[in-house]
């Protein structure tokens, strides 16, 4: 393979952070990959396209999806649609033989989850999921931990992504609002990450019992107007959760924590050892080592904090004292994603990885309407 071509569809903000990492990739891993050529941009009309285009450095443009799947220069495509859009997108992409590298959720369902990943298991395509966080360095490190069995069998685990944003009630109605656009709120945009990360480090989820809550039920249809409509969505959510393993714990997803930015956070409890995560603190993962000696004034024990800043192994920079930023994360799980495609290899994360979220998601939300614990759907 002498170059990647990256056919992008959707270029909104997170179509754009995307971009900026294509180009970074070669700064940090020199020589590592063939050559990522911007091949193709589309958006929904001709003078967003051209404009994507030329800001993002792409060399063709688009207005419909299917063109740009269809171009011989494309060898990736990127989904970066709002929910509602992946599925068709997906199973054209795999219909043409296109290794895809999509947002979460992987779709609106388990049930299109579903029908995505048999048709690319059966056109041996692969799909590379958006789960970011995954490769932030502290987290590398907790699974590193968590993977050796340095805190023994887990007792409970907390987690929690919190942001603000959506308390003011004149915020206009958008397809994050809707259900059948966004397959669900607060817990399908901000708990999919918490969930993700929580599979990833202590293993599959068994059960789940949800409780949500719309605080705001109408919004003005668009920027202004006095016209409402119906928020279908939760815009908080909370689930208790029981793993196969037998470890028990919370996950919380809110977009009204006032005073909030960007909180995604957790603690894990296990026999011999405890880790403690914060990503608005994300330069550190915390660590008790329950094998420390207390004694006179708690002799060596208590947590220690592990500076574990942008320590990617390989990385040429930015150098590993450096502050992390969220743009490095997308950029290692692209980098990540095309590497395993290069080699041959199944990325990480997957289509599965996105097919259990959509399932735990399924499950949550079933027992947020009718009560109660819900088993989670295996494959």
């Amino acid at each position: 393979m002498e170059k990647i071509g990256i056919g992008l569809i959707g270029y909104g903000g997170i179509g754009k952070i995307h971009t900026l990492c294509y180009k970074d990739i070669e700064m940090y891993y020199p020589s590592q990959l063939p050559q990522i050529d911007l091949a193709a941009v589309c958006t929904s009309n001709a003078e967003s396209a051209k404009r994507a285009a030329k800001e993002g450095g792409y060399r063709k443009w688009f207005v419909e999806a299917s063109a740009l799947i269809h171009d011989d220069d494309v060898t990736v495509v990127d989904c970066s649609l709002p929910n509602f859009r992946h599925k068709p997108v997906l199973l054209e992409a795999i219909a043409a033989g296109k290794h895809v590298y999509c947002e979460k959720p992987l779709a609106l369902n388990g049930a299109e989850a579903r029908e995505i990943a048999n048709e690319a298991a059966a056109a041996q395509v692969q799909i590379g999921m958006a789960f970011n966080y995954r490769f932030i360095p502290a987290l590398l490190r907790a699974h590193e931990l968590v993977q050796s069995g340095a805190l023994g069998e887990i007792y409970r685990f907390q987690a929690e992504y919190l942001h603000s944003g959506y308390e003011n009630p004149e915020k206009p109605l958008s397809w994050r609002l809707q259900h059948d656009k966004s397959g669900g709120g607060a817990l399908a945009d901000l708990g999919a990450h918490a969930i993700d990360l929580m599979r990833w480090l202590l293993g599959e989820f068994e059960s789940v019992r949800a409780m949500t809550q719309t605080y705001i039920t109408e919004r003005p249809v668009s920027r202004g107007a006095t016209e409402k409509g119906t928020v279908t969505v939760d815009d908080a959510a909370w689930l208790q959760v029981r793993l196969k393993n037998g470890a028990l714990g919370t996950i919380e997803a809110s977009r009204f924590s006032t005073g909030v930015l960007d909180e995604l956070r957790f603690e894990i409890c296990g026999e011999n050892g405890a880790l403690r995560f914060n990503l608005m603190d994300a330069n550190y993962l915390y660590w008790f080592d329950a094998s420390r000696k207390g004694g006179a004034y708690g002799g060596e024990q208590g947590w220690l904090r592990l500076d574990t800043v942008q320590q990617y192994p390989g990385a040429s920079i930015p150098p590993a004292r450096a502050i992390l930023g969220w743009q490095r994360t997308h950029a290692e799980n692209q980098y990540q994603f095309l590497k395993a495609i290069v080699e041959g290899k199944t990325p990480q994360p997957n289509l599965i990885d996105g097919l259990r979220a959509q399932f735990i998601l399924d499950a949550a939300y079933l027992s947020a309407r009718q009560g109660g614990w819900v088993e989670v759907e295996q494959e």
